[in-house]
């Protein structure tokens, strides 16, 4: 075999190798020089140019000397200024105490205004209770004394007299009533009953009639009607 052929095979690969790391070490010196000028650009950029005037930073005031704080001195109160907020603060609770007195005071007032005013609520209440039961009373009264008005009416005088002179002695009032609305209601009657009487009881029962319907000022004035009546 002739080794000559292998002999420049190896001296081309060995060309081509030397010529590729010859543009391997071409392209990374470019690298490194673009490296430095984009350094040198970047730190151009950050320093300051030479007639640019730097913004003034902003001023902070400074604080103002605060005065220096004086002391004053503490005066003690003396014993009259004392004895005088004593007496102060004794009438202050004085005007307490006289003030819940007042206000105790005007509650039982008004309780006992509420109790007056709820007892003459039962007091008016009882008092037409009364009137509305005399009121009854009374037309009874009359009722019965009207009948019995009639009864001595229709009697006999000799027999109605008799029992007209009884009642003077037991119940002169009820006399008076009867005898009183029969003269009224029926004169005729009456004076058949007064002639059919005693002569002493016709004359005081007329004294009484008398004095019921013109009374006397005094005592003395009736009996000075009796007597007149009796002659």
């Amino acid at each position: 075999m002739n080794p000559r052929p292998l002999l420049l095979l190896s001296v081309l690969l060995g060309g081509l190798l030397t010529l590729k790391a010859l543009s391997l070490a071409d392209g990374a010196l470019d690298w490194l020089s673009g490296a430095a000028h984009a350094v040198e650009d970047n730190a151009a950029r950050a320093e300051p140019r030479g007639d640019a005037v730097p913004a003034p930073a902003p001023s902070v005031p400074a604080p103002a000397a605060r005065p220096e704080q004086e002391t004053a001195p503490i005066t003690l109160p003396s014993q009259s200024e004392l004895e005088l907020q004593g007496r102060v603060a004794e009438r202050l609770r004085a005007l307490d105490r006289r003030e819940a007195e007042l206000d105790t005071r005007e509650q039982l007032i008004t309780v006992a205004e509420r109790r007056m005013d709820e007892r003459e609520e039962r007091l008016i209440a009882l008092r037409d209770d009364i009137h509305a039961l005399v009121g009854q009373l009374d037309a009874q009264r009359e009722a019965q004394m009207n009948a019995s008005v009639r009864v001595y009416a229709t009697m006999e005088p000799e027999a109605a007299a008799p029992v007209l002179q009884t009642l003077m002695a037991t119940d002169p009032e009820t006399l008076l009533l009867i005898a009183g609305q029969l003269q009224e209601s029926n004169t005729r009657r009456f004076s058949q009953i007064m002639e059919s009487a005693d002569p002493r009881f016709a004359a005081e029962l007329t004294v009484m009639l008398a004095a019921r319907a013109n009374p006397p000022q005094t005592r003395a004035e009736l009996e000075a009607r009796r007597v007149a009546a009796a002659e």
